[in-house]
């Protein structure tokens, strides 16, 4: 396990994110890739804010984090599941580089949701991904293009939030931490150290075995952020 700055930002990560529309919009695109793909894993799964609806909606879900406090998180999520739900959800600790032994392989699914920013070996993750999938599963992967515009991300959130009546004090609050701690992660070197624009990471992922893509796009988090789905 690994104690870093996602210790500090994981409570601030879970409350904001689900807020922001621009996740939401996210989030809607990996749950329409994964339409029908029974088993998921979700490789980095942070506090289980992507894992919880796949369950929700009937897929089996293995998640996976090497931080204690985003772990927590999703383990507390996972023990607050129906009984039928969790029999479908597993949370362990593990580390993308190398997925636990316990994930099974032949998925139908890898989620790769803001992970690859994290490592400087991404090739490394990506064929772990392909070695869990079976043919003609898909792995999904979402990050930032660039060092991303946190104001610019904040900024049309709020705009967002007042025009549906949602920018009220506690959410001002939450933000407010929430800028604090990110801000500090996007600008340290040793945090954010990979980026991808999504034609170079299809490319890198056809040369690793991958077939064809059934998306990439840079139109995630008003356009800071990839979205590639690309079929084994």
């Amino acid at each position: 396990m690994v104690d870093n700055i996602w210790t500090e930002f994981a409570r601030s990560y879970d409350s904001i994110c689900s807020q922001l529309n621009c996740y939401r919009r996210m989030a809607a695109k990996v749950l329409r890739d994964t339409e029908g793909r029974k088993y998921v894993i979700d490789a980095g799964c942070g506090t289980g804010l992507l894992s919880q609806p796949l369950v929700e909606r009937g897929h089996t879900v293995v998640g996976f984090d090497n931080n204690p406090a985003m772990l927590g998180l999703a383990v507390g999520k996972q023990a607050q599941a129906p009984e039928e739900a969790r029999r479908r959800w597993k949370v362990l600790e593990g580390d993308v580089r190398t997925f636990p032994r316990e994930v099974p392989g032949e998925a139908d699914a890898v989620l790769l949701n803001n992970v690859l920013f994290y490592v400087r070996e991404p090739e490394q993750v990506l064929r772990q991904c392909f070695e869990h999938l079976k043919p003609g599963g898909v792995v999904i992967a979402t990050g930032p293009r660039q060092r991303p515009d946190l104001r610019k991300v904040m900024v049309n959130s709020i705009e967002e939030w007042k025009a549906e009546g949602r920018w009220d004090e506690p959410l001002r609050a939450a933000t407010t931490y929430h800028v604090d701690v990110t801000r500090r992660l996007v600008t340290d070197p040793n945090e954010m150290v990979t980026f991808f624009e999504p034609d170079a990471l299809v490319d890198t992922l056809r040369r690793l075995g991958f077939s064809h893509a059934l998306a990439a796009d840079s139109d995630d988090y008003y356009g800071e952020n990839y979205y590639v789905c690309m079929v084994r």
